[in-house]
């Protein structure tokens, strides 16, 4: 696993990745960049986390047929009922699409509000996620339960 400090050049792989889904898929989808690389300053591993948001969700596996020709992989609900998930491998992209509503698309939203421009959070979020990668630098899923109380107590205050 890898963590690096902020690129700038997440915001401009972001709006790439953006206009190739508007362009491929076939239906109305609002488009929204989400997690640590969307957050100006914040260590992130080097992927690309995108919330697509439809009126139904049921159509994305119809509407979505081209997004293999860009590199994408459904994979589905992939563990989150009520979501069709994508990946890419060769620009490292994680793609979240739900349905307008869904408590999923504000609880991703509101993080990235709250944190951007808070520079305290911004500081003490890389501090833990600079411990833990030293601590596991080769265990996801010990990295990931580790640092869940931040978000946890991020969370009550949204």
């Amino acid at each position: 696993m890898y963590l690096y400090p902020y690129k700038a050049e997440w915001r401009s792989e972001f709006e790439k990745e953006r206009s190739l889904i508007l362009a491929n898929y076939a239906g109305e989808i609002d488009i929204f960049h989400i997690g640590s690389t969307a957050i100006d300053g914040l260590y992130a591993k080097d992927c690309i986390d995108i919330l697509g948001v439809v009126k139904d969700i049921s159509l994305v596996p119809s509407l979505s047929r081209k997004f293999i020709d860009i590199g994408y992989v459904s994979k589905g609900a992939y563990g989150i009922k009520g979501r069709e998930y994508f990946s890419k491998k060769v620009r490292k992209v994680h793609f979240h699409i739900f349905q307008s509503g869904d408590a999923a698309i504000e609880k991703h939203l509101t993080f990235v509000k709250v944190m951007r421009d808070n520079l305290e959070l911004i500081a003490e979020l890389n501090q833990i996620k600079k411990e833990l990668h030293s601590k596991y630098p080769n265990d996801k899923d010990a990295y990931q339960q580790e640092k869940a109380f931040f978000y946890s107590r991020i969370g009550k205050v949204l």
